[in-house]
């Protein structure tokens, strides 16, 4: 049993590893920004598939502190910090029933998180540019945003839904 926690321990580090230099990569091309947050959220299902959830919460908290600290986009930095921890927390959500009750459950915090996100990077970063007067273009570029920014998130949901179909830790 202490050879299988200890591999476990491994590859999550590992893992960890791997997620803190993608995140890092982010920066060198703008669209990056929210690939590499998605390609790490994604490697957080076989971490917990394989190593179990515990594992799986260290290696979110691992990789959401050494991407804010190392990685150069810290907009990519926040929206890991702020969806990266989905996985552990999609098997709750997928439990509500009725199906329109859980779609718009998991749009309200896909929504709730990006608004955190950007709420964050204009409060505290000082992202000015991301502030915009509210005319009508601008209100419907902002709708348009968040409409991108759900539908991208319910994709990753369904990815992850789909992706590694691996036995489950004993």
């Amino acid at each position: 049993m202490a050879q299988s926690k200890t591999k476990s321990m491994a590859l999550g580090g590992m893992l960890t590893a791997v997620a803190v230099v993608v995140m890092c990569l982010g920066s060198m091309i703008p669209v990056n920004t929210y690939i590499c947050p998605v390609v790490c959220i994604l490697m957080t299902r076989p971490v917990m598939k394989i190593c179990g959830k515990k594992i799986a919460f260290c290696y979110y908290m691992a990789v959401a502190v050494l991407s804010m600290l190392m990685a150069p986009d810290r907009e990519a930095a926040l929206v890991y910090v702020f969806l990266g921890y989905y996985p552990l927390i999609q098997d709750f959500l997928n439990r509500i029933y009725p199906k329109v009750l859980r779609i718009f459950a998991k749009i309200g915090f896909f929504t709730v998180s990006g608004a955190a996100v950007y709420a964050l990077l204009i409060a505290v970063i000082g992202a000015e540019d991301l502030v915009f007067d509210m005319g009508t273009a601008e209100l419907v570029m902002m709708l348009a945003a968040v409409f991108i920014w759900d539908a991208m998130f319910l994709m990753v949901d369904r990815l992850l839904a789909l992706g590694i179909r691996l036995p489950r830790r004993k």
